[in-house]
């Protein structure tokens, strides 16, 4: 397969505040609706061009691929929250209909997120086993190979929306020091919900776990395609099973108290091909259709 460096052919402009395009002789458009990315979030680069079938994204140790829209194709671009703060390399590999492939290469900037540290989190001591850190690798460990997946199938239309109309507590990324001396780092955002308020669907999808877990207690995992995922924690009751489709807006369980919790809330993560970004940032997003 020939092997085109589209990097020697191409003319980049900045154009329509934060929109860098990237033409190609071949006339191939890669956009990047971004200028940089904060640790713990997700930008969309966009495809086309004549004869284009597909391609693939390269960076921060990940492949992002792209998927069929509107008038060419996007990707999800996620960027960890532990990733530091400097350019990192991009490669876009562009698959064409001839069997040929292009590629460019470029940088991506990662600027801060802007976490803090909350104070000092008390659990009780019927509790306190939640806290060893074999239960929090086995944890990890089931989602990132549940997160990992990517679902070429896309079940949302327009923006994701908040589970629950309530007051938030802890925000994403945050610095959480707890009463045996360990640190964690939150994955998601924290909303006060006295027990049994009913939690909804963020947007639709298909749901691949619901059951309890030590740490994020009695728990729903939506998928919604494109390698984009929705989680909803501590709850009280289900009212879903796996392999279920679920409607954007859907009541999916009751909030409560179970896991390593502190008090009466729903924790909310969303993941995006295996990396957990802040859900607040992301319904923010403009999603490509």
């Amino acid at each position: 397969m020939k092997r085109l460096l589209v990097a020697l052919a191409l003319i980049a402009l900045l154009a329509f505040g934060a929109l860098m395009h990237i033409r190609a002789q071949s006339a191939v458009v890669i956009t990047l609706t971004f200028e940089f990315l904060r640790q713990g979030t997700a930008g969309v680069v966009s495809l086309s061009g004549e004869g284009v079938v597909g391609g693939v994204i390269d960076a921060f140790e990940r492949a992002y691929p792209f998927f069929p829209v509107t008038g060419g194709f996007a990707a999800l671009l996620a960027v960890p929250m532990e990733q530091r703060i400097r350019d990192y390399p991009i490669t876009v590999t562009v698959y064409r209909a001839d069997g040929e492939s292009m590629t460019w290469e470029g940088t991506v900037k990662v600027a801060s997120g802007e976490f803090i540290r909350e104070p000092a989190f008390v659990l009780p001591s019927d509790k306190f086993h939640l806290l060893d850190m074999s239960v929090q690798e086995n944890e990890d460990a089931r989602l990132n190979s549940i997160y990992s997946v990517v679902t070429p199938e896309r079940f949302w239309e327009g923006q994701f929306s908040l589970p629950a109309n309530a007051p938030t507590t802890s925000p994403f990324g945050s610095v959480r020091d707890f009463n045996d001396g360990s640190t964690r780092r939150h994955t998601g955002y924290d909303f006060r919900m006295a027990v049994g308020t009913p939690v909804k669907a963020s947007a639709s999808g298909r749901v691949v776990y619901a059951r309890p877990l030590d740490i994020h207690g009695t728990n729903v995992i939506i998928d919604h395609g494109w390698g984009v995922f929705s989680n909803y924690s501590h709850l009280s009751q289900l009212f879903v099973v796996p392999g279920q489709i679920v409607l954007q807006g859907e009541v999916i369980g009751l909030s409560g108290n179970t896991g390593r919790s502190t008090g009466p809330h729903l924790h909310w993560e969303i993941a995006v091909n295996g990396v957990l970004i802040n859900p607040m940032d992301f319904i923010r997003l403009k999603l490509p259709t």
